[in-house]
């Protein structure tokens, strides 16, 4: 008897459960029933054509006309993004840990060249020089992007003192915040630079003002036909600021008096300046930066 009863129990189910599940689909039926069937992207566009990153898999949030495209498939959607649209996700930096870097992207150098983030960055595919004389290049991505625009400064890592950037040791990004203003940081091109070049760091007893000021006064960072990297060779490089004191590099007149001497300065003394100055960057002990 008890068998019976569940059995009878089961039969019960199977015919008023389906019923009793069947508004509930029917409503929601009916309210879509106006409804245009909206075809996915990816019903047509498949990851060889079109592939996105995870979280760039609502096509709509950036391809903003999708929805005419889907219609009549000539109408093409957009393909330039405007930042505005990028930074509303990536300048708020509660996503990507680099995302709060680019807050200051409208004041940045690329920005008021109107160079908009699609520019640079591909939305479904990176995008990487093509050039010949980029893309052969032992550069990483980012500064093969770099070089496919900056050409002039690209030219100057051919040069004989260079930055290792061809090599593959640095990359521009390294020295260089694309998102943010003109300075290579928001510090001094000095700390930027002594972040590698350790061995001039200051700060000095007796500093070299220009040195102290910005390393670009007398080096060119990304390559110079000169060693070291200076603008001008030596010692013309020093010349630019310094006059030689008449009483010395072997000249007998005294400064004091301004006495005019005829006597011609020995060749030895502009060979090289660092060959006596050889503290150029700062001393702890001699003003003349000489040790």
């Amino acid at each position: 008897m008890r068998h019976i009863r569940v059995l009878l129990v089961l039969v019960l189910w199977g015919m008023f459960g389906s019923a009793l599940a069947a508004p509930p689909q029917a409503a929601t039926t009916k309210a879509n029933a106006d409804k245009p069937a909206v075809k996915p992207c990816t019903s047509c566009h498949d990851d060889s054509e079109a592939k996105v990153h995870a979280n760039h898999s609502d096509c709509v949030s950036c391809h903003t006309d999708a929805e005419a495209h889907r219609i009549n498939k000539k109408t093409l959607p957009n393909k330039a993004i405007a930042s505005e649209t990028c930074l509303s996700c990536h300048a708020t930096g509660k996503g990507h840990a680099d995302d709060a870097k680019r807050m200051n992207f409208v004041f940045s150098e690329h920005n008021k060249a109107g160079v908009q983030c699609s520019d640079c960055h591909g939305i479904h595919k990176p995008k990487v020089g093509k050039q010949s004389n980029v893309g052969d290049l032992k550069l990483d991505k980012n500064a093969k992007l770099c070089a496919t625009c900056h050409q002039d400064v690209l030219a100057r890592f051919s040069m004989t003192s260079h930055h290792p950037l061809k090599e593959g040791a640095i990359s521009c990004t390294n020295c260089h915040n694309q998102h943010d203003g003109k300075q290579a940081t928001l510090g001094g091109k000095t700390e930027q630079c002594t972040q590698c070049h350790q061995a001039v760091r200051g700060p000095h007893v007796f500093e070299h003002p220009p040195v102290a000021e910005d390393c670009a006064n007398c080096h060119n960072p990304h390559g110079s036909p000169n060693r070291r990297l200076l603008d001008v060779a030596s010692p013309m490089q020093c010349l630019q600021c310094h006059a030689l004191p008449n009483n010395r590099h072997g000249q007998t007149a005294s400064a004091a008096t301004g006495a005019i001497t005829t006597e011609r300065i020995s060749g030895a003394v502009l060979r090289n300046c660092a060959s006596c100055h050889g503290a150029i960057h700062g001393s702890s002990v001699d003003q003349h930066l000489r040790h």
